[in-house]
């Protein structure tokens, strides 16, 4: 596991921020979050990358900066994860994003909230803007929401190194 502060500049974090939070940007309701049974909480997400192909206008303007600095083979997934605030931590069911593929995990923090990525085994990582963090895709890991701020936003990038 490695997390890497200040992972864009800030320009280009700030013009990521200004399309993600603005008026424009489609969000879509999933009634899961965790897996297919995990009815804990919901979120929004939109699909930048999906089934060997573009899946959005915005891939290049906010995936493409952050590839431009992984080292990676391939592109299995890139999505935004959106989750609104609740009045207490939801932790939803650990997962594994695909469990029949060795990969890499690629998650970075939009916005800074006290949110976070918990593992399985106990560790847990917060969500601090411009953060990325990249794991082992085969560590179960899952999503606790934010109390304090409006949204926790972070994107979701599944790779093979």
């Amino acid at each position: 596991m490695k997390v890497i502060k200040n992972f864009l500049n800030k320009k280009t974090h700030k013009r990521m921020c200004d399309i993600i939070f603005g008026n424009n940007f489609p969000l879509f309701y999933q009634n899961v979050v965790g897996g297919k049974k995990d009815k804990s909480d919901y979120m929004f997400t939109h699909i930048f990358y999906h089934l060997n192909r573009e899946n959005s206008d915005y891939y290049k303007d906010i995936i493409k900066p952050l590839l431009n600095n992984i080292e990676f083979t391939e592109l299995i997934r890139a999505k935004l994860n959106f989750y609104t605030r609740k009045p207490n931590h939801i932790q939803t069911a650990y997962h594994v994003d695909y469990p029949k593929d060795k990969h890499t995990v690629a998650l970075y923090s939009i916005n800074t909230n006290n949110g976070y990525t918990l593992f399985k085994n106990g560790s847990r990582v917060k969500s601090i803007a411009n953060q990325l963090l990249l794991f082992d895709g085969r560590l179960k890991h899952c999503s606790v929401n934010q109390t304090d701020k409006r949204v926790r936003v972070n994107i979701n990038i599944n790779l093979r190194t």
